[in-house]
Order: C-alpha cells, then structure tokens, then sequence
C-alpha cells in the first residue's frame, strides 16, 4: 500500500510540473508575473494546517532561517521557469536530481566527508546522464537548462537542510504556516518595481480565466509532497527517493498522452529517437540516485 502511495508523489508533482511548463511557455511571457500568480495560490493549505494543529510563534533565530528559507522558496523559481522555456519538460524534471549530488559534494568540500566507491559511481551517472540529456552536439555546448537547474538543485538544497535544521525546534505546522506567511510576503515585492507591477496588474485577466488551473496545480504539488511524508514513515529513504526519481518517466508519459489528446500544445520532444534517448538516461539516473543514496 504504502508503494502505491510513494507513487503518487512523481505521478502528481509530474503533472504540476506540465502545468507550470504551459504557464511559463503559453500564458505569461514575464517570468515575475507568473512566480506572482503562482505563489498567491499557495494560501490555500493554511486553512488545511490547523487540521494537523496550531502554528507557533518561533524564536528570532528561527524566524530568521524561516526567512530565508522563504526568499528561497520564491526566488528559485526565476531560473526554474526560464529552464522551462529552454527545454523538455520531462528533461527539466530529471535535472532536479542534480540536487541529489549537491549535499554530498557540499558535505566534502565544508566537513571532509568523503564517499565510497560505489557513490561516487552513483554521482558519476547522474552527471553523465544529465550531460547526454542537455549537450547539443550541433552546436557543441550544454543547453543554458543544464547550468539553470544545478542552481535551483543546489539553493533546494540548502533550503532543505535549513528546514530539517528548524523542525529541531518547530512543529512542521509552524514550518509550513511562516513558509507560506513569508513567502507570500516576499512575494509581493515584485509589486514595488514599476514594470512588473504594470505587467502583474495587465496579465490578471489571464490569472481569472486559469484560476481553477492555479488551484489544481497547487493541490497536484502539496498532495505529491504529502504522499513522499507520508510512504517515508513506513518505507527506507532509499526506496522512496527511488521512487520520487521516476517522476522524469512520468512526464515523459504523461506527454505522449497529451500529445495524443491536444496535439503539440506542451513543450515535449516526442520524436521516437530523443524518447529512446530520455528513457535511457532517465533511467541511468534512477540507479545513480539509488546508488548515491546507499
């Protein structure tokens, strides 16, 4: 049971991510106008919270990595949805696995810690699989995607170690509860700079007509991070981190079958030699993830 759970976590989050490449490739052509629109969406799972029980009011200290916790929350978005313009939407999402090698090469480089063999052949694969996905042999240089999405890998990253670091003192009630607060608060900061105002307040009537899609996306996104919460209580890291891995695999597919039904409307390769390709490495990464994992 728990696997079928773990599984809804690529299959939903899959499918929010084919929504953010339509928002980002056909509604808005300016990248803070979306992030804007999207993150309001994020209100709605504070009324959910207080079904799991009551935010609290945390120390300074906290507060302060809960602020930076939000910037990052908000602003790694500006590189994600540029990459999302550059690329396949299935390849972006198998780029977020870069993040998997971010914390070990940090942990060595700032604590000595070293890996064993078998990780680091891990880490290779993944390197190399993501290299194969994004170099144009045309024009012998890696896609603009690549270098985008190791940012936003490794600013998740670090975000994710400071969230980990202030559920030593919080509740993940009161995590999530200031994560939305501020977020939404650094959010509307894009309201102080003159062209982006004019363009969020110009772009609202695409916001009223997509409004039920904003609100499926968000539900796609808080329902996939609270499978993986959930399977992670009764599963090994290993294989949910495995699992959460073949969400690339998903969107690929999910691609073929919105091909099938709108036709070439999502920004997806379908060529049979470049899915070949896809499928290859995505898989390749999947058993590097398992083996940087172990």
């Amino acid at each position: 049971m728990y696997i079928l759970i773990a599984f809804l976590s690529p299959i939903l989050h899959a499918l929010s991510c084919i929504i953010d490449a339509h928002f980002s490739n056909d509604v808005f052509k300016k990248t803070s106008t979306l992030i804007f629109y999207a993150n309001i969406s994020n209100i709605i799972i504070i009324p959910f919270l207080f079904i799991f029980g009551t935010p609290s009011v945390p120390s300074f200290a906290v507060f302060v990595i809960l602020f930076i916790v939000a910037f990052i929350d908000v602003f790694y978005q500006l590189p994600y949805y540029m990459a999302l313009r550059n690329i396949d939407t299935s390849i972006i999402v198998a780029l977020f696995s870069l993040g998997k090698i971010t914390v070990p090469v940090l942990a060595f480089f700032i604590v000595g810690e070293k890996l064993s063999l078998v990780q680091y052949s891990g880490f290779g694969l993944i390197l190399l699989s993501s290299f194969v996905l994004n170099f144009d042999i045309k024009k012998f240089k890696l896609n603009i995607a690549f270098f985008l999405m190791l940012l936003v890998s490794i600013v998740l990253s670090v975000s994710s170690v400071l969230q980990k670091y202030t559920l030593f003192d919080i509740d993940f009630v009161t995590l999530i509860f200031w994560m939305t607060i501020l977020s939404s608060i650094i959010n509307l900061s894009f309201l102080v700079f003159p062209i982006s105002r004019h363009d969020i307040i110009a772009a609202f009537p695409k916001y009223v007509g997509r409004f039920r899609l904003f609100i499926a996306n968000e539900l796609l996104s808080q329902g996939g991070s609270l499978a993986i919460i959930v399977a992670l209580s009764h599963l090994p890291v290993l294989v949910t981190q495995s699992i959460s891995a073949s969400q690339s695999i998903f969107t690929l597919l999910f691609g073929v079958a919105l091909y099938k039904l709108f036709g070439h409307r999502f920004k997806e390769n379908l060529n049979p030699q470049e899915v070949t390709k896809k499928l290859i490495s995505f898989v390749v990464i999947i058993i590097g993830i398992c083996l940087v994992l172990i």
